[in-house]
């Protein structure tokens, strides 16, 4: 019989039936060998459950206390400014009421206004008297022709209300370039020019301790600048 296989397989098979016929006797042998593999007897396993306390130690800890506190860092010196600009004290003296007239009645340059006040003059009162008017002289023409460069000063006497008592030309400053000489009088109708203006000057009066007072005020007047 097996010699009648034999034959049947190469005489009467093609090659591609006898690579096929090989194929499923390997796949037939392949499923025999797994379906009738004896299966190994597993032994049985008994497992028991052990439970342990687990201790932990801990070393006592040396709790320490700093009784005293590190010393602060010391304070950044801060560097003082010393200023280096130069305080002048200039005092400024101011002429008795009575030389008002001593000085100015000759010249007839003192205001116009009524002298008569009461009560003390006071130099430096502790608040002094207050701006409430300012009227600028007007320049005659002849002045502004020949290109005149002066500074008036005018000291005023302001009453306990407020009110101009009296006012005079205290100095002259006529200036050439950078340079100035102090004169009496000067022309061009400017000293006109000038006490018309003050005479239209007003002020809040001054307070000394709280109470008004009388006192001298000074204001310069520039002329051509």
């Amino acid at each position: 019989m097996i010699k009648k296989i034999r034959d049947i397989y190469y005489d009467e098979l093609d090659h591609e039936h006898r690579i096929m016929l090989c194929l499923i006797c390997a796949e037939l042998f392949l499923i025999g060998v797994v379906r009738l593999w004896p299966e190994q007897p597993q032994p049985n396993r008994e497992y028991e459950d052990t439970f342990t306390d687990e201790v932990t130690y801990v070393e006592n800890a040396i709790i320490t206390k700093q009784t005293t506190a590190p010393a602060a860092p010391p304070k950044p010196i801060v560097p003082v400014p010393v200023p280096n600009d130069e305080i002048i004290e200039e005092e400024i003296d101011f002429p008795e009421f009575d030389e008002i007239f001593t000085r100015y009645d000759a010249t007839g340059e003192q205001g116009t206004a009524e002298t008569e006040g009461e009560g003390e003059i006071v130099g430096s009162p502790q608040q002094p008297a207050g701006l409430v008017r300012i009227v600028e002289p007007t320049i005659p023409s002849a002045a502004k022709r020949a290109d005149v460069k002066a500074l008036i000063e005018v000291t005023f006497l302001v009453g306990t209300n407020g009110n101009v008592e009296d006012f005079f030309i205290s100095e002259i400053r006529v200036y050439d370039g950078a340079t100035y000489e102090t004169v009496n009088e000067i022309g061009f109708g400017l000293m006109q020019a000038v006490t018309e203006a003050a005479s239209k000057w007003r002020f809040s009066p001054a307070r000394d301790d709280g109470k008004p007072v009388r006192t001298y005020v000074v204001n310069t007047f520039r002329i051509g600048f």
